[in-house]
């Protein structure tokens, strides 16, 4: 996965987290799209650690 592509998940998926917790805050569904988007942020940072430095 390129840099670029890397990063830009990134900001979409922690964009879809805040606005969502903004728009549906204490709901049932906020909880379940903060985890999803959540887990997927920490998958990236992973990814990025473990891949993205070998490629250096």
């Amino acid at each position: 996965m390129s840099s670029t592509t890397r990063w830009t998940l990134f900001v979409v998926l922690l964009a879809v987290n805040v606005g969502y917790q903004l728009a549906f805050h204490g709901t049932w569904h906020q909880i379940v799209v903060s985890a999803v988007t959540g887990a997927g942020i920490i998958g990236l940072l992973v990814e990025y650690l473990v891949r993205g430095r070998r490629e250096r």
